[in-house]
């Protein structure tokens, strides 16, 4: 509502909460948004995405648990499904391979709405960088209690290839923007470019949780992100509020002098987004975080008191006989 009446521009009906979410709150609320149109705080829809895929993850995970090589072939398969289903999609709909080509026509479909709501939202196009986080946390957890070292050639490959796979899932799309006619190449980078970059960010991971991060890891390591990185939920739920409230209120067509002022918009708002986003977080993500840390150590210490209890009586009885 505060979107909807406190500008002096209107919003488009399309994106305009006050409209939108009338009729399709109940799709936020069950956290199925992405399997329709999203219409309803548009921003979210990762949220319904990655619920999908928190629901689906105990297949990947127990068939790792059980039957790694199997699993293997699982989480890979899947990747390899979900990478054909985004080609056909592409193939069908002549979507370019990421948002920021819809406005490269005639080679792509200028249809901005169309791109977003059938293809750049939905799960099944999106779960694999998802499986590589899976993959990544079962053989982190299999190593937790070993000491392999790795020798100076694994470990600089390693880098080169996080290196290049997150050079080309970022700069593969300058074909794109130039509007140069490669379809292979848009389709195969399409399908990939960010399970890609997902291997790229999984083996800094790796690295830096392993001993191999150096400098790397120590610039991550920075006190400074523990705060920033632990309001990130808020800021990404609270940021579009801000982004809209700020840019309703500019006159219209409002052209950038140079590419300071455009900086310091985008710092301003980010700025404003973590004020907004650090009351979200006071006021509902650490209260119950808290009451579920409460309700767990209390499950927990009946756990304890239910062994110990369980230990004094075969003692007892051992005593005894």
């Amino acid at each position: 509502m505060f979107l909807s009446s406190s500008h002096y521009h209107a919003l488009w009906p399309e994106l305009d909460p006050l409209i939108q979410c009338r009729q399709h709150w109940w799709e936020n609320l069950l956290f199925i948004s992405s399997l329709f149109e999203n219409r309803c705080m548009q921003w979210t829809w990762y949220i319904g995405t990655e619920f999908i895929f928190y629901l689906l993850s105990p297949i990947f995970l127990l068939t790792l648990l059980r039957w790694k090589n199997v699993g293997l072939v699982l989480c890979a398969s899947t990747i390899l499904v979900s990478a054909s289903f985004r080609a056909f999609a592409m193939i069908a709909y002549n979507l370019p391979p990421t948002q920021l080509g819809w406005n490269t026509p005639p080679l792509f479909n200028s249809n901005y709405m169309e791109h977003f709501s059938q293809m750049y939202i939905k799960p099944q196009y999106r779960i694999g960088p998802y499986i590589v986080g899976i993959v990544l946390g079962y053989y982190l957890v299999q190593l937790r209690n070993t000491n392999v070292k790795y020798s100076l050639k694994f470990v600089t490959l390693g880098w080169i290839f996080s290196t290049t796979a997150g050079a080309i899932s970022v700069y593969g799309l300058y074909p794109v923007l130039q509007g140069w006619d490669w379809p292979v190449y848009y389709i195969i980078y399409g399908s990939f470019h960010r399970t890609l970059f997902a291997l790229a960010i999984a083996w800094i991971v790796f690295a830096c949780h392993r001993g191999y991060g150096g400098i790397v890891n120590r610039l991550l390591s920075f006190p400074i992100f523990i705060p920033l990185s632990a309001l990130c939920y808020s800021v990404y739920l609270s940021h579009m509020p801000i982004v809209f409230a700020t840019f309703l209120q500019l006159p219209f067509p409002y052209k950038y002098v140079g590419k300071i002022p455009l900086l310091m918009h985008c710092v301003v708002r980010l700025f404003l987004a973590y004020i907004l986003g650090l009351q979200c977080s006071l006021l509902s993500e650490l209260p119950a975080i808290n009451v579920e840390r409460i309700l767990l150590a209390r499950k927990r210490s009946e756990q304890v008191k239910s062994i110990s209890h369980n230990e004094h009586c075969l003692s007892s009885i051992s005593s005894t006989t």
